[in-house]
């Protein structure tokens, strides 16, 4: 007994170090982001010049953000609509050539996304979706992971469901939006946030799919503020970390409760 307690206690200090480690790796960036902030352009003293800069004097930092989570937005909301509804057919539903197609949805997700980028700008190309948002958002809602995510999930629940709310006169859109999705609530929150967070750090595709630095999100907007003070980088840094953190913290227990679920599935 006392080796196994001796055992258990190596291992979970152990454990304790490493995650200290990486939290020590994330946090001292992100602080020293933050001091920076308040530097002024010298690099000595403090200052709010680069807040002053970013939300009052240059406006177009505030607009690149905005939009930027317009885009971001429009792109989780559709997949984690359209993955429901696919995941649904998939997980509970008849459909011919089902396993077919799971497996071709499995194999576009394990491709490396610089693999794709040419055949999805040839057929924008053809669709004349180039140089517009379209070329980002269609592309994302359709996105294989939100689907594969969600088939699994839905294949966990009972079929009994579907089967007394059909009995109760629910057609099949009802038994998506009001039956699947609330019973698995923390996964469709999940998906929703990684497929914002994917979203929102992009930078292949719209350095591929459009043209113009006006178009670009703050994700690609980013690497051209360089010659800026270093107060102004860091302020635009922060700025670019809020809608993640917030929606981290916001959705911290469904995001744990949705991974979770997803690794017993």
């Amino acid at each position: 007994m006392r080796r196994k307690t001796v055992q258990k206690r190596k291992k979970s200090t152990c454990s304790v170090l490493i995650l200290s480690t990486l939290a020590f790796l994330v946090i001292v960036p992100v602080g020293y982001m933050i001091v920076c902030s308040f530097q002024k352009e010298t690099g000595t003293g403090f200052s709010l010049m680069g807040y002053y800069h970013v939300f009052l004097a240059e406006p177009g930092y505030l607009m690149k953000f905005w939009r930027s989570l317009a885009l971001c937005l429009a792109i989780a909301c559709g997949q984690t609509i359209v993955s429901c509804m696919a995941g649904t057919a998939f997980a509970k539903y008849r459909v011919i050539g089902k396993k077919v197609l799971f497996g071709l949805m499995l194999l576009f997700m394990l491709l490396p996304i610089q693999v794709t980028l040419l055949p999805n700008y040839i057929l924008l190309d053809r669709l004349q979706f180039l140089n517009s948002w379209k070329a980002l958002i269609i592309p994302g809602i359709f996105a294989p992971f939100g689907t594969v995510w969600l088939t699994f999930v839905f294949r966990s629940l009972p079929g009994e469901m579907l089967e007394a709310a059909s009995l109760d006169g629910a057609n099949r859109l009802q038994n998506v939006f009001l039956i699947l999705a609330p019973a698995a609530r923390p996964s469709v929150i999940t998906l929703f946030i990684l497929s914002f967070v994917e979203s929102w750090n992009m930078v292949e595709q719209p350095i591929t799919f459009l043209e113009g630095v006006r178009q670009y999100p703050l994700s690609v907007f980013l690497a051209g503020i360089q010659g800026n003070s270093m107060a102004v980088q860091s302020v635009c840094g922060i700025l670019c970390l809020f809608p993640v953190t917030f929606l981290f913290f916001y959705h911290q227990e469904e995001l744990m409760e949705g991974i979770g679920e997803s690794i017993w599935n």
